[in-house]
This record gives C-alpha cells, sequence and structure tokens, in this order.
C-alpha cells in the first residue's frame, strides 16, 4: 500500500506522542512535610534533599526521604538559597544580612563570608556555588553578573546586565551553575543563560517561574498547575499535569523522589 505525505507525517506525529506520554514517570504520593519554606531547597549529586524545617533549621534529607541531619543557626535570619549540587559542601546565602555560609556534607559550618570584606557593599539579591569553588552574585545595585573568588580574595569575573535585562522590570529569583553553565531566572522576562566565563548566551522564555532545578539533561519547574520538563540540549518540552486540588508552586526532583511545595507543606511522591 502507498501511502502519501500527509499520512506518513499524521503516523509520525502519533508515534512522537506515544513517545513522549510514554516517557512521562509515574508518580506515587508518599506522605507530606511541613517546610519553612518553598524556594530555599536544592538537592544534591546523590540524590539528597535539603530544605528549611518550620524552625528554619536547614535539614538534609536522604534518597528516600528520611531526616538524616540538620543545621540549626544560632541568629535569626533567613535563608535566603540553599545549593548543594557542589560534592564537598552546601551553600546556604542570607541575603537579609549579605553572607555566604559554606557547610560541609554533614551540614557542620565550614565559613562564613560577608560579602562586605570583599568591598561588596551592595545589594546582592542571588547567590550559587561555582564549580571551581567560587561564587556567582547578581548585585542588583550594580546590576551586574560576577564572581567572587575566594582564594584570591576578589571578584574575577563582571558581567554587565544592562544590555540584557530590563532594570525597570526584573525580578531575579535565582542563581545556579550546572553544566558549565550559569542560570540567572528573572520572574519576569525568562532564564538567561551564561558561560562559566560569565558570557551571555541565550534567553529561555520561561516567566512566571519561582524556582527551578535540574535533572540529568533537564531543566525542571512548575507552572499553571503542571511539571515542566526542559531538555538543555534537545530543546523539547514534557509537561506532567497536577491534580486540579493542587496548588503546587515548586518542586525538587531526584531520580527516585518528586517533592512538590505549596506554602509551608511538601508532598512527596516516588517516581
Amino acid at each position: 500500500m502507498k501511502l502519501n505525505t500527509t499520512t506518513v507525517l499524521l503516523c509520525l506525529l502519533l508515534l512522537t506522542a506515544t513517545t513522549l506520554l510514554a516517557q512521562q514517570p509515574e508518580a506515587t504520593y508518599i506522605r507530606t512535610i511541613a517546610v519553612g519554606s518553598s524556594t530555599a531547597i536544592s538537592t544534591d549529586r546523590s540524590g539528597s534533599v535539603y530544605l528549611l524545617n518550620p524552625r528554619r533549621n536547614i535539614v538534609q534529607l536522604d534518597s528516600l526521604g528520611r531526616l538524616v541531619t540538620l543545621f540549626s543557626p544560632t541568629n535569626n535570619a533567613r535563608v535566603t538559597t540553599i545549593d548543594a549540587w557542589n560534592p564537598m559542601k552546601v551553600l546556604a546565602f542570607y541575603a537579609d544580612r549579605q553572607e555566604l555560609l559554606l557547610l560541609d556534607r554533614f551540614l557542620t559550618p565550614i565559613t562564613s563570608v560577608a560579602l562586605a570584606d570583599f568591598e561588596i557593599n551592595n545589594t546582592v539579591k542571588a547567590a550559587a556555588l561555582s564549580s571551581d569553588d567560587g561564587f556567582w552574585l547578581f548585585d542588583e545595585t550594580d546590576f551586574k553578573l560576577s564572581k567572587l573568588d575566594l582564594r584570591l580574595r576578589k571578584v574575577t569575573i563582571e558581567t554587565p546586565l544592562n544590555l540584557v535585562l530590563d532594570r525597570n522590570k526584573f525580578d531575579i529569583r535565582m542563581l545556579r551553575e550546572y553544566q558549565n553553565q550559569v542560570y540567572l531566572l528573572d520572574y519576569n522576562s525568562g532564564i538567561y543563560v551564561f558561560d562559566n566565563l560569565g558570557n551571555y548566551k541565550q534567553k529561555l522564555p520561561i516567566t512566571g517561574v519561582s524556582h527551578i532545578g535540574f535533572l540529568n539533561n533537564e531543566l525542571y519547574y512548575v507552572k499553571e498547575g503542571s511539571l515542566h520538563l526542559y531538555d538543555l540540549y534537545k530543546h523539547q518540552e514534557q509537561t506532567i499535569a497536577f491534580p486540579k486540588d493542587k496548588n503546587y508552586t515548586t518542586a525538587l526532583a531526584t531520580k527516585n523522589r518528586l517533592y512538590l511545595f505549596s506554602g509551608k507543606a511538601a508532598d512527596v511522591y516516588s517516581w
């Protein structure tokens, strides 16, 4: 039987759709846990999860969602960001104090860095660890992306953002390095991507998002009642719809666990 072009294209589209649906993981609800923040959250390379409990302690959960250890700060400052992707350390950033706190894998403090000690006296809104043990910083006063090197005790990279971001409309929510790329999340206009030297590369038009995560080659986020999984290299996206009675705002994904956050609680699923 000879197939015309229209029939062949239709068959290909149906095959592609069927394949994508088959690839979507099925999630099974396990339990609900109380949390102190839906955005100060992170995972490490082994699948452990780091988040704030209701008392603002940083807690580490293993790949099965069980408590491993916690860090209880001696002050009442609120952790803005947790970044645990570095295999040796965890970053806790305090935006209100303009302070970077490094913890080891047992959540024991290693060092505390006051940005003012490096003559960074402006307002850093977002911070992340770099793969070479430095810190990526977004300075909203000087409107730049910079990199702080503790060994050299100075800023080694500065990228002005005046030609990239709209200074009158930006709302930076987080900063993260992943697979030698730096991702700057602006709630209003999208995700700005830089290389590991701070050179601007592209913007992903993903708006209205408060937090992004990474798993394998995918960037994921929650928006409009669904979990979105965006392949960083194939530039393809899958979505997994949530039940209509759930109002999830952010997510953390590991190989076998999915944490979906809403307000002061997170539903934990296996997948």
